[in-house]
């Protein structure tokens, strides 16, 4: 088989990505040979990562890659390393996001290098707490992606408000997803963690928010417990502008949602 031969058959399935050790299995060549063929087939191919490579149609050549949705699934499997979508691309897919974000974030165990791949940007913020989150399944047009649930986004969202463009992007992102948050879901998460700093940022934000069924919820799961003052954003050292004495939150900096 030849090159564009491989290439052209896959898109066929549905596939528009593949690793090398197939290419070479296919072609019947060595690594080197089926590298430098695949090589000559540019701008119909292009490799985001090493030994991971995109087939690229004509309408996609002007982007220099795949959109970022189309294979990552596949990215993640070729890493063999657990994912999920998060933060403001996730926000996308509850359409809870003002604006697309300039680099899709994929949560994953670890940090990672990000990927640039022509226009295609791609950012990996770590968790190590990954395989306890919530998730779901949506199809997209080469199969399907791991997205985190509601429940899971509201979380990420202020433990680290620095990956969703500050907290009053996050105050804006929590008030579009407000409506969709099972309170019963939030309170199990809760009850499982360990730590109770994400329940008190939360519970707060969603307390100025007036989300009063979701405050309410996340307040009975550490009414009874010993709470730890803690800054609204733990990033930033400004002086405390305000206490909350209910939530033990430090507010070090003013909230403005874009209602």
């Amino acid at each position: 088989m030849k090159a564009l031969e491989f290439i052209n058959h896959l898109p066929q399935q549905g596939r528009y990505s593949f690793a090398i050790t197939e290419a070479e299995a296919a072609l019947g060549n060595s690594k080197i040979a089926t590298i430098n063929a695949l090589k000559r087939l540019k701008p119909n191919i292009v490799s985001p990562a090493r030994g991971f490579y995109l087939i690229t149609p004509p309408e996609y050549q002007m982007l220099g890659c795949l959109p970022a949705d189309m294979f990552i699934d596949q990215l993640m499997h070729y890493y063999q390393l657990p994912y999920y979508i998060g933060y403001l691309s996730a926000a996308q897919y509850y359409g809870a996001a003002h604006q697309k974000p300039q680099r899709f974030q994929v949560v994953t165990l670890k940090n990672r290098r990000p990927i640039r791949c022509g226009r295609t940007h791609i950012e990996f913020i770590a968790n190590k707490q990954l395989r306890q989150c919530q998730t779901k399944s949506f199809n997209t047009a080469t199969g399907s992606l791991i997205v985190a649930s509601q429940e899971t986004l509201a979380i990420d969202l202020v433990t680290a408000p620095q990956h969703a463009a500050g907290i009053d992007n996050v105050a804006t992102i929590l008030i579009e997803l407000a409506e969709s948050i099972q309170p019963s879901l939030l309170i199990e998460m809760a009850k499982k963690s360990n730590t109770t700093f994400w329940i008190q940022r939360l519970g707060y934000l969603f307390d100025i928010l007036e989300q009063e069924l979701l405050a309410s919820a996340l307040w009975d799961t550490i009414k009874d417990k010993k709470l730890h003052w803690l800054k609204l954003i733990p990033q930033i050292d400004y002086q405390a502008i305000d206490r909350n004495a209910k939530w033990k939150i430090i507010v070090n900096t003013d909230v403005e949602p874009d209602l």
